[in-house]
C-alpha cells in the first residue's frame, strides 16, 4: 500500500497553499503515472472524478523542517520520491522558460519553498512525516 503526503509551508495563505498543493500534485503525477488510475472513475450519471489510488494527506510545515526533510531524503536510502515547489515559481506567471533557467541557478534554500510532496510505501511516508501535523 502506498501513501502521498503533501507538506505546504505553513505561513502560507490559504490560496497560495491550495495552488502549492495541487501544482505538487501535478508534478508527482507527472513522475509516477500510476499514482492515478488509467480509467476514468465515472458515476452513474457519467461524471468523472478523480481517479487518486492512494492514501493522500496533506501536511502543514515550516521551511526549515521542509529543507531538513529534503536533506533526510537525499542521503538516506528510503526509496521515497518527492518534488518541491517554490516561491520562485508561485511568483512567475505563465514564464516556464524564465522559472526553469531561475530554479537552475538557485540552491534549494534560496528557491523559498512553498511545500513539497512525498510518496512511497505508507509505512516510510508515515515515518518520514510523523512530525508534521494536518493542514487546516
Amino acid at each position: 500500500m502506498n501513501r502521498i503526503a503533501i507538506l505546504v509551508d505553513k505561513n502560507l495563505e490559504s490560496g497560495a497553499a491550495a495552488n502549492a498543493a495541487a501544482l505538487l500534485m501535478g508534478q508527482a503525477v507527472r513522475m509516477t503515472p500510476d499514482l492515478y488510475a488509467e480509467a476514468p472513475v465515472l458515476d452513474r450519471n457519467g461524471v468523472c472524478h478523480a481517479g487518486i489510488r492512494h492514501s493522500t494527506i496533506i501536511l502543514k510545515a515550516g521551511i526549515n523542517q521542509l529543507l531538513n526533510l529534503i536533506q533526510s531524503l537525499n542521503t538516506s536510502d528510503t526509496s521515497l520520491q518527492f518534488a518541491v515547489f517554490s516561491r520562485t515559481g508561485q511568483a512567475m506567471n505563465n514564464a516556464f522558460e524564465q522559472y526553469a533557467l531561475r530554479i537552475a541557478s538557485m540552491p534549494t534554500e534560496e528557491t523559498g519553498l512553498s511545500g513539497m510532496v512525498l510518496w512511497g510505501s505508507d509505512e516510510k511516508v508515515r515515518a518520514a512525516t510523523k512530525k508534521f501535523s494536518v493542514f487546516g
